[in-house]
């Protein structure tokens, strides 16, 4: 094979490469949105929710003289790097602490909600990033069967095609959610 063959083939290679890779990268998003979106219902009775471009959740746990109270509503975006999150609206009360309380206005003018912007530069493999008040969950593995999501503290979460969401804590353990409701 003379070099000028040698040449395009190399060049036909990696046209042929990044077009896989393109095609690719639009599948993952898509594979991850619906692997994620629905309605989620943890094993301790607890609801998250997903759709196209928001996330919400509702938890309370503990009890009266030691509530632990979680509810928020978040912006999303997929992407096939990962998700990125930024949250609106948060009301939280660990046990032994006062209620705290954040809620950021995304109202334009037109009374239209301001989407969410973001870096997709700040995904980083196995690790999330927060930046600007966004943070960056990162796909760590691809199969048919599920993606592994890295996210804050070295916390990971393995979502499955099947509707079953395994949250797996750096400090060990792990917690299932299952999808209720798929849209």
């Amino acid at each position: 094979m003379g070099k000028k063959a040698k040449w395009m083939l190399a060049i036909a290679a990696i046209v042929l490469s990044s077009v896989s890779f393109t095609a690719r990268g639009r599948d993952l998003k898509s594979q991850f949105a619906e692997f994620r979106k629905g309605v989620w219902l943890l094993a301790d009775g607890n609801y998250a929710v997903y759709t196209d471009t928001h996330y919400f959740v509702i938890f309370a746990g503990g009890d009266s003289k030691e509530p632990n109270i979680y509810c928020g509503a978040s912006q999303i975006r997929f992407h096939e790097k990962g998700m990125a999150r930024k949250q609106i609206i948060r009301v939280r009360q660990m046990p032994g602490s006062e209620l705290n309380f954040y809620k950021e206005s995304l109202f334009r003018p037109d009374k239209t909600e301001k989407p969410l912007e973001f870096d997709p530069t700040l995904f980083s493999p196995g690790i999330c990033n927060i930046k600007d008040g966004v943070i960056y969950d990162s796909i760590t593995e691809v199969t048919d069967k599920y993606i592994l999501l890295s996210s804050c503290n070295g916390d990971k979460e393995k979502i499955f095609s099947d509707g079953v969401s395994i949250y797996l804590p750096a400090s060990g353990g792990e917690a299932y959610s299952y999808r209720i409701e798929h849209f």
